[in-house]
């Protein structure tokens, strides 16, 4: 008791009661509904103050929180503060329609269901967002954000898109029948790192991978975690886009970075490549030190991987062999790469792990992984 006395002292002498009572106040709960109107005593979703969830977010004080009731939101919603925007059942968004947003010079090819932009301490949670024309939710230049409980359908992109920004988290989500995958990691606007993709589901993603780690920049992506997700039937369209893997590593530019990335403890099947794919695909960029661990991983790569690797940075030329065989895990590279791939439990594919480098530049540590009704358990291929 003493102690806590004397914490309270301390803390009266550093800020005043009277400031910690005035910091107190500015934590406050607004709401927004359909039937919103201005005036109203905003103490519930019955008696909301708000009907547009934007407008709401602009009124709500830093560390805040921002209820959005039942009902359907044509809108996008934006948030630049520290603050929790919070679904309550049956809240949905759907921004279809739109404007694109511009961030910094970079303009979206489509409409998004929430972005947070340029921020810090952001949770967002209990939505569903449909019909974006571009990402369901998008995290961009921001850190310690929480994306949890969401559900994400039918966007034009991704369901999570985390992209110039670290230290944040996207959990518990279901992300299905989305065009572009299920989650992202990139580097278009800044890198990315420790970051964590954790507990969720992304299923049915016809044109792109279950989660994505990609470098589109020099940025980079760094020490991320993905984990624990269940990760089904996603890349089996073979479009524009490619098919697509259960987790992807991968870059296509000249320098690019995606390294010391962590996938461990998912369940992967049904994908159309292989259900881990690294893929470096010129000479000189840097997937170095990622680690593929204990993933129980089923029937994959069922469209086949042409691989895509090039001898030289400007040169267009495919010289890799392409895998058209069911794959576990597959790493194909044109850059000196080491990777660890241990403790995994791969079944009913006819390759367990396909290593391709142009030359002998894959450095591959596999140790403690296990097959089950698998025909060739690790192939090596070397190109030139």
């Amino acid at each position: 008791m003493r102690k806590i006395a004397m914490a309270l002292v301390l803390a009266a002498g550093l800020l005043g009661f009277g400031a910690v009572a005035a910091q107190a106040k500015t934590v406050t709960t607004l709401y927004v509904s359909p039937s919103g109107t201005s005036g109203a005593a905003d103490t519930s979703c019955s008696t909301a103050r708000y009907s547009a969830i934007n407008a709401a977010i602009a009124a709500a004080k830093s560390g805040g929180t921002v209820v959005v009731c039942k009902g359907t939101y044509d809108t996008q919603a934006v948030v630049g503060k520290p603050l929790s925007l919070v679904g309550r059942a049956g809240a949905v968004i759907n921004p279809k329609g739109q404007p694109p947003l511009t961030i910094g010079t970079t303009k979206l090819s489509g409409s998004i269901g929430i972005g947070v932009l340029s921020t810090t301490n952001v949770r967002v949670s209990g939505f569903k967002v449909l019909d974006a024309g571009f990402d369901a939710i998008l995290v961009a230049r921001s850190s310690h954000v929480l994306v949890t409980g969401n559900v994400l359908t039918h966007n034009g992109d991704v369901g999570v898109d985390i992209n110039g920004s670290s230290w944040s988290q996207a959990t518990h989500n279901t992300s299905e029948y989305n065009t572009g995958g299920g989650y992202l990691v990139a580097d278009d606007i800044g890198p990315s790192s420790h970051n964590t993709v954790s507990y969720n589901v992304a299923s049915h993603n016809p044109g792109g991978c279950g989660i994505i780690l990609a470098g589109h920049s020099t940025f980079g992506v760094t020490d991320n975690l993905v984990a624990h997700n269940l990760l089904t039937s996603n890349g089996t369209v073979d479009g524009a886009e490619g098919p697509g893997a259960g987790v992807v590593i991968a870059t296509e530019v000249p320098g690019g970075t995606v390294a010391d990335n962590t996938v461990t403890a998912n369940t992967i099947n049904g994908s159309g490549l292989a259900g881990v794919t690294i893929h470096a695909h010129l000479p000189g960029q840097n997937l170095n030190g990622n680690r593929i661990t204990d993933n129980t991983i089923g029937v994959n790569n069922t469209l086949g991987d042409p691989i895509d690797l090039a001898t030289s940075p400007t040169s267009k030329k495919n010289v890799a062999v392409a895998d058209k065989r069911t794959t576990g895990i597959l790493v194909g590279s044109a850059s000196r790469i080491s990777v660890l791939i241990s403790g995994n439990h791969i079944s009913s594919d006819y390759y367990g792990i396909f290593l391709e480098g142009v030359g002998k530049v894959v450095q591959a540590s596999l140790t403690g992984n296990h097959y089950s009704k698998v025909s060739v358990q690790v192939k090596r291929v070397v190109v030139s």
